[in-house]
């Protein structure tokens, strides 16, 4: 718990939560982060369960790559927004729930965008996705689904 507590006390902690800018700017990146990476995913998710037809298979590795971006803003300003109140989040059922999920939306998002770089072509000319292609896009709509849900308890909860 000290070093937790260190976290809340440092001076980048301490500008984020007194400044007038601080906390608004992470939050707001953060939403804004959280917009990229699961709005792109859940396009792709769709995707693979047979929407979106005229889009081809092998273009959604592309896509994905954005959804880095987004995850990389959001880890940036989760990270800062978790030093703010690092004790209290870290006994949060909602926060530990949202992380957990993070991380398996996180494996689950590698892994498609791998099987995509290997295997969209051959889905070209498939009538249907693969088993496979279908089990990730439910398990990611189902992880990012639950992660962003928990992560609106955490104020409530």
């Amino acid at each position: 718990m000290a070093f937790l507590t260190w976290l809340e006390s440092t001076g980048y902690s301490e500008w984020i939560l007194v400044s007038s800018v601080g906390w608004p700017l992470m939050l707001c990146a953060h939403a804004v982060g959280l917009a990229i990476i699961v709005g792109i995913v859940f396009s792709v998710d769709l995707r693979l369960l047979g929407l979106y037809k005229t889009i081809p298979y092998t273009a959604l590795d592309k896509i994905l790559a954005f959804a880095w971006i987004g995850f990389a803003l959001n880890l940036f300003t989760g990270v800062s927004l978790y030093m703010t109140q690092a004790s209290t989040y870290t006994e949060s059922v909602p926060f530990l729930i949202k992380i957990t999920l993070i991380a398996l939306g996180t494996v689950n998002l590698h892994k498609m965008q791998k099987t995509l770089r290997s295997d969209a072509e051959s889905w070209e000319s498939a009538q249907a996705v693969p088993l496979v292609g279908r089990q990730l896009a439910i398990s990611s709509l189902v992880f990012w689904t639950i992660a962003v849900v928990t992560g609106r308890l955490i104020a409530y909860l």
